[in-house]
């Protein structure tokens, strides 16, 4: 009875989320969450947005470069592939953390700040950290829906019909693998945002999944839950709403 009482109570809470409130840090004084989750809020999306389309861009880019290069050197490629998806989070995180400050004790150059120090914001390192794991992840997957489509009919007579690769990867390919490269995409928005819990607590970065954990009451856990879940559906729907359709079939009719 509890668990539906405390269930209840915070469905109320949400319906009036303007008067959600918390006991800030070190102080008795209690606010409402808006507007100062906000700040918090922008820059936690921000870092996920940008580390999304960085991964997104480079996943495509280096997609099409990887067909360029010998039968062998593309096996290598995807070996390596499978060895770096296989490492932890933490430890890119820490490595790249390690690097920073190795490069800085041996040149005195300061590539970025390695971490956060009195709320300062830092962007460089974190969105790196963020988009390595899913560009990884993408690539390879990526690799393998465009080896997929290169074994069809209609490749194959793109080909005969002397079209070049490029045009053929841009035009042909790529276009049919939109819906499998767009659930991807769904799924790694999610990974990103366990990954920022990592990342937050590491870079000492007060995001919203830190202003959660600093005030864990079930209210505040929801609604930071709603607005980090939101912009994703809000975007994937847009996205779904203008992915060609039938794709495969008019690429073929028309070859």
């Amino acid at each position: 009875m509890n668990f539906f009482s405390e269930l209840k109570k915070t469905f109320i809470e949400l319906y009036h989320f303007t008067d959600i409130s918390y006991t800030a840090q070190g102080t008795n004084v209690e606010r409402t969450i808006f507007p100062y989750i906000l700040e918090s809020y922008t820059y936690s999306l921000l870092l996920l947005f940008v580390s999304l389309f960085i991964a997104l861009l480079f996943a495509v880019l280096l997609t099409t470069g990887t067909f360029y290069l010998p039968r062998k050197v593309q096996d290598s490629v995807k070996y390596i592939l499978t060895i770096l998806e296989a490492l932890p989070d933490v430890f890119v995180i820490f490595s790249l953390q390690l690097g920073a400050v190795w490069v800085f004790k041996h040149t005195d150059f300061l590539i970025t700040e390695p971490y956060s120090v009195s709320g300062q914001k830092i962007y460089l390192l974190p969105i790196l950290s963020l988009s390595l794991i899913p560009m990884i992840y993408l690539y390879k997957n990526t690799l393998m829906m465009y080896e997929n489509e290169l074994g069809k009919p209609y490749v194959e007579l793109s080909v005969a019909k002397g079209m070049g690769k490029l045009h053929i990867l841009i035009k042909h390919v790529f276009p049919n693998v939109l819906y499998s490269f767009f659930y991807n995409l769904k799924y790694m928005y999610l990974l990103l945002i366990s990954n920022m819990i990592i990342l937050e607590y590491m870079y000492n970065i007060y995001g919203i999944l830190q202003f959660m954990s600093n005030h864990p009451s079930y209210e505040i856990i929801s609604a930071g839950l709603i607005l980090l879940t939101l912009p994703l559906s809000v975007v994937f729907f847009l996205i779904q709403s203008f992915l060609p359709k039938g794709v495969a079939v008019y690429d073929q009719a028309t070859l």
